[in-house]
Parts: C-alpha cells; structure tokens; sequence
C-alpha cells in the first residue's frame, strides 16, 4: 500500500497564512503534522508520497522517508487533481490522507484492516452522526458511500483507501473533475465507510483548532464507539 499526503494548499482559513510553509507543516506541541502522520503511517504502508504546492521550495528540505511531487499550479484547481498527480506512477492500493488531518495510529490500523477484508472495494474513513457544516458522506444500508458534500451527514475524517483494481477509474473521474474536491470519487467507486471515533481524529482549518489539537494530543480513540458496526 501506498500513502498519498495531500499538502499543496495554504492554509488560508487559518487567518494569517504563513509567508514560510504550507499548513502540513506547521508545528503542534513540538512536531509538524507531516511528523506525525509520517509516524503514524510508517507500519501499515510501503511507502509516501507527498504533494506540495504553496511553498514547495521550503517544505520539500523538510519531506523525511517520502518521495515529492511539486505542484506548481495548485492555486488554479482544487484537491481532485492534486490527488491525481500524487498517484501518477503508483500501481499499489492507495491510502489518501488530507495533509490538515492528523488521526492515531489505532484508526489508520483499523481502516487498513477494513479495507483489506473487503476485496475490490474502497473506503472511507468517517465520524459518524449527522453533522452539518462540514463535508461528509452518505450511504445506503451496506453501508456503501452513495453521496458527498457539504452536506448533511458523517463527517468526512480525510483518510481512505482506494482499492489498485479501481485507481485506473479513480485518475479518470479526477481528471474529469479536477476543480471539484477529491472524495467525490467516493461516490464513482464502489467505497465503504469506515466510522471511527471523533477521540481518534483532529483537522486543522481555523486558529482555534490548533488549540483544539493541542488539547487531544496524544490522539487515541477513547469513545467507546463500536467500529464494527
């Protein structure tokens, strides 16, 4: 399996965006959120790829163990052709995981697990509920992902699986959508959400979530959520 960190954008919802790095590579309590995730992924893939855009020049000297792909013109598309540049070359499973998201070893080990006992099928990783406000998924009594968006549903957590059977299908959509966000090839292969528990996840949009952050670190997934069901 292979991960795809997608970093190209700038932060800009965080207020002030930095003039130096992009927003995967701000530091929380000590370590950058490329830090961690690398950390966190490091046991459950072959290997990482990184793709950067805003500040490319500084944040590659900080890419450790990951191969980069520099993407110049990020600020023209959205993160459906950032993704489809990452997994240009790749020829394995594909673990995508949002570079403004940090989530505990435990949840990558789980959704790995999850996907590697559902042949030919994706999935993805959501908080359940029926949250408004921020992206989400919907699915239909399988528990297969049928819609996406800012819509009313379970948190989309920044973290999935795309099955190597269905990559070749998946490059397609996001070439045909490369303007639009990149989980809605959720929709176009046939996915299964995956719940895992709010304790074991964090993303970084506004200030107030670094504060957020600090204060849950070191992740766990604590809740209690029964994540067979």
């Amino acid at each position: 399996m292979h991960a795809v960190i997608l970093a190209a954008g700038d932060g800009s919802r965080l207020g002030q965006r930095s003039p130096d790095l992009p927003k995967a590579f701000m530091s929380i309590a000590g370590r950058t959120l490329y830090d961690r995730q690398r950390a966190a992924l490091s046991d459950h893939v072959d290997g990482i790829t990184v793709v950067l855009g805003y500040a490319a020049d500084r944040a590659e000297a900080l890419v450790t163990s990951a191969r980069t792909v520099v993407f110049e013109d990020w600020a023209d598309y959205e993160n459906a052709e950032s993704l489809r540049r990452g997994t240009a070359g790749v020829d394995d499973d594909v673990l995508v995981l949002n570079g403004d998201v940090l989530v505990a070893e435990s949840v990558i080990e789980r959704v790995v697990d999850r996907f590697e006992a559902a042949p030919n099928r994706s999935v993805v990783a959501a908080v359940p509920g029926h949250q408004e406000g921020s992206t989400a998924v919907r699915t239909d009594d399988r528990g297969v992902v049928t819609d996406y968006g800012m819509i009313r549903g379970h948190r989309h957590a920044g973290l999935g699986v795309v099955d190597r059977s269905r990559l070749d299908e998946a490059r397609a959509y996001l070439a045909a959508h490369r303007d639009e966000w990149y989980p809605g090839i959720y929709t176009r292969v046939e996915t299964e959400m995956v719940p895992i528990p709010s304790g074991g996840h964090v993303e970084i949009n506004y200030p107030s979530d670094r504060a957020a952050a600090r204060d849950k670190l070191p992740l766990d997934a604590p809740d209690g959520l029964d994540l067979q069901t």
